[in-house]
């Protein structure tokens, strides 16, 4: 098979232009100029896509799957109170409307030209989904708990689920990682037992970290809303929470939890420089997800303060819950025209936006060496995006123009491991009438639930 267009991006080289694909099986066996690579294989099927760019499929560093039918009910709340609200009306919700939601997901991430995905989910909803829908990517089974006591209950459960998870991506494109949610869900013992045990698992980790203000206060202070009405809510009201007076990246590490790599830290907004400095002591990869930080006032990352450190750093969209779409584009572009806006300068690019939805992504979870960019031996993880429209033409710089004109309504090509999941406005493995069919209820019965706390703007 060889897939053709204007121009085709393969993140690692510098842009071809009039370029082609050729893939066999599972993996991408050449690249280079369209005529060449028709001639060199010329018993290949030959799809052209005309004003398109070709380029490897977006890994979305940060996802939860099964919130997709939160999508503008919780809107115009900062984080603390978004979350209060979240919470409370997530308990509507049985085990298969979180599946049928995490399905919703699937269908958009699909559509969306995403391929990868780092997906924190409790339910497991989000590997169901998934799973069905071929995407690539890691499921991080996701641990909370705030009771010291609870410790050896939730470390057995832990190992059990983990195990089974473990069975159901066998012979899929899933891996199963861990992910202590954050550092005001998850006791100082569970962090450092958790995270321990899943290094002895070989299970990648990731956890959201100093995202908000409020998370900040918590730890530092143990004040704010989610020492108060959050904990009250979640019924952990009668723990003792001792003030640490540190940040919570130094909290982290003094309780171990960064020994030995290997872990994603979501956000990352409420930081210094020592913060930065402890984060890239201990290879910790940060999901910059520029567009949640911002709907939900949690500020904005100091994403140039980490590339100058060479930390790893990719895109994430959060979920539908807090930022409505999992548009990668919209999150490419925002990103950059918010860093710009702070920074006062243009030293970021368009360029340096589709590295990271790309093969910065891809090297933030340890997998650059099977996707993020397009090499002969790389997984055959593709999307075309269409560039034919008024407003795109012409189309001089295909970086430009990615990021500055187009969006999830472009992509017209989505490939994992050689499948078409997605081309033409039609999916291969869902049924989108019927997840948009059984979403609906769902999501009137969330937007009709009642909240008991009100709201403080």
């Amino acid at each position: 098979m060889i897939l053709t267009a204007k121009w085709l991006l393969p993140i690692s080289s510098k842009p071809i232009k009039d370029g082609a694909i050729v893939i066999e099986g599972t993996k991408i066996k050449d690249v280079g100029i369209a005529k060449k690579m028709v001639n060199k294989y010329p018993d290949e099927e030959v799809s052209d896509f005309g004003k398109a760019v070709i380029l490897p499929g977006f890994v979305d560093l940060h996802t939860h799957l099964e919130y997709s039918v939160f999508r503008g009910v919780c809107d115009d709340l900062g984080y603390a109170d978004w979350k209060i609200q979240l919470t409370i009306k997530s308990r509507v919700l049985t085990k298969d409307d979180w599946i049928h939601s995490a399905y919703l997901g699937a269908l958009e991430a699909v559509q969306s030209g995403i391929t990868t995905i780092a997906d924190i989910t409790k339910s497991g909803a989000s590997l169901t989904a998934a799973k069905d829908a071929g995407l690539r990517g890691i499921i991080y089974y996701e641990v909370s708990g705030m009771d010291y006591t609870e410790l050896p209950k939730i470390m057995s459960r832990m190992d059990k689920d983990v195990a089974s998870w473990t069975d159901k991506v066998k012979d899929s494109n899933l891996l199963i990682g861990f992910a202590p949610h954050s550092p005001y869900t998850v006791a100082p013992p569970l962090f450092k037992e958790s995270t321990k045990w899943a290094r002895e698992q070989n299970l990648q980790i990731c956890t959201h970290l100093a995202g908000s203000k409020a998370e900040y206060d918590f730890v530092k202070y143990g004040s704010g809303q989610l020492a108060n009405e959050y904990w009250d809510l979640v019924g952990w009201n009668g723990i003792l929470w001792q003030p640490t007076g540190v940040s919570p990246v130094k909290y982290l590490e003094e309780w171990g939890v960064f020994d030995g790599g290997n872990i994603l830290a979501v956000h990352c907004v409420q930081v210094d420089e020592s913060d930065i400095d402890i984060l890239k002591r201990h290879g910790v990869s940060i999901a910059h997800c520029p567009r949640c930080n911002a709907k939900l006032g949690m500020g904005i990352a100091p994403l140039s303060n980490f590339l100058v450190r060479d930390i790893s750093v990719g895109i994430g969209t959060d979920s539908p819950a807090s930022n409505n779409t999992m548009d990668v584009f919209d999150e490419m572009r925002i990103g950059l025209l918010v860093q710009r806006g702070i920074t006062k300068s243009v030293d970021f690019t368009a360029e340096d936006f589709v590295y990271m939805a790309t093969l910065g992504g891809a090297r933030a979870i340890n997998m650059q060496d099977k996707i993020g960019s397009l090499e002969a031996g790389k997984e055959a993880d593709v999307i075309v995006v269409d560039m034919s429209h008024s407003h795109q033409i012409p189309t001089g710089d295909p970086y430009s123009a990615l990021v500055y004109t187009a969006n999830q309504e472009n992509i017209v090509l989505t490939m994992v491991a050689g499948k078409v999941l997605y081309k033409d406005y039609s999916y291969a493995n869902l049924d989108e009438g019927e997840i948009l069919k059984k979403s609906e209820p769902i999501r009137r019965k969330v937007k009709q639930s009642q909240t008991n706390i009100p709201v403080k703007r």
